[in-house]
């Protein structure tokens, strides 16, 4: 091969890490103002892979980090969705942008289909068969009815999720207030409702209803600052998530889910080094109380520890 050409395709291939390099940094910290940058970013890699792909160079590092790159896309696609809407939306920059039929300009319509999906598997839970024995006489199947307040908590925390992701913020506010009126007992309800407030700045309501939530975790205050935390980071508060965190290891320093929600809060901010170190405290904490919530901070663990051995994978070329 000449070598004019052995340098383009060299060059080309620098230009592809540079790339890869620049799109792994955007996505765990992609926002209003950069998600159009990270969007055609990855319509230009995918292209570079297209360019090089008869060069015989050898991009097999390069392609599991692409690779690690959709995979955190298909996994979190409401982070991308939300930074599209605070940018005009996702329908209106595939009209302005979109150069082609790739899935990460169409991640709002993946997100509302994996979400529908669950919401129908987590039903069809609720209405198991139950089999029913009765004297060794006879025995039938018989579907026993969901209980009514579980249905509505499902269905509002889905309904709150899907409104928050599409900036929809004032219905997802009706949506957590028609459920109050039902269940007022719920402490789940009522944190929503904080952090919904919390968004619209309506400071003073947020404080009322974060004291009736206090009153509803009496014999539990530790709680209150994990659900906080948790709805506050899915709502894309991480400062307010963090501090929910730390409000809560000052009552319970040994909660395993407080320094699981500091590992994801970490891990979307992109300090990869920190999310381990919490996943690590996690499963240490949880492996004799919370063994599921062991095993999935393992897992998480796991997933940063090969991601970070991944982005740090050399280019190789071939030989000449």
């Amino acid at each position: 091969m000449p070598q004019l050409v052995i340098s383009q395709l060299r060059n080309l291939a620098s230009t592809l890490r540079e790339q890869l390099d620049q799109a792994e940094r955007l996505i765990v910290q992609v926002d209003g103002e950069n998600v159009v940058t990270l969007l055609t970013l990855l319509d230009r890699i995918d292209q570079t892979f297209a360019e090089l792909d008869d060069s015989g160079l050898d991009l097999r590092p390069e392609q599991a980090r692409w690779e690690g790159v959709l995979a955190r896309l298909h996994s979190r696609p409401q982070k991308i969705v939300h930074a599209a809407h605070v940018a005009g939306g996702m329908s209106t920059l595939r009209a302005e942008h979109a150069v082609g039929a790739r899935f990460w300009w169409h991640l709002d319509e993946e997100l509302t289909r994996s979400r529908v999906q669950a919401v129908r598997q987590f039903t069809v839970t609720l209405v198991v068969i139950v089999v029913v024995v009765v004297g060794g006489v006879w025995a039938i199947n018989r579907f026993f009815p969901p209980d009514p307040e579980a249905v509505v908590m499902v269905e509002t925390s889905s309904s709150i999720n899907m409104l928050i992701t599409e900036g929809n913020w004032e219905q997802a506010l009706t949506v957590v207030q028609d459920a109050r009126a039902k269940y007022p007992d719920q402490p789940e309800l009522a944190v929503w409702e904080v952090v919904i407030y919390e968004h619209l700045g309506q400071s003073d309501q947020a404080a009322a209803v974060l004291e009736t939530a206090r009153q509803l975790l009496a014999d539990d205050p530790a709680q209150l600052w994990i659900f906080l935390g948790n709805d506050r980071m899915m709502a894309g508060d991480l400062a307010g998530a963090e501090e929910a965190a730390q409000q809560g290891l000052a009552l319970a320093p040994d909660e395993p889910q407080l320094f699981f929600l500091l590992g994801s809060i970490a891990e979307a901010r992109g300090d990869l080094a920190s999310a381990i170190n919490y996943f690590e405290q996690t499963f240490t904490l949880a492996q004799d109380s919370q063994p599921q919530l062991a095993v999935i901070a393992r897992v998480r663990m796991g997933q940063l520890m090969q991601s970070s051995s991944i982005f740090s994978s050399p280019l190789t070329t071939p030989a000449q």
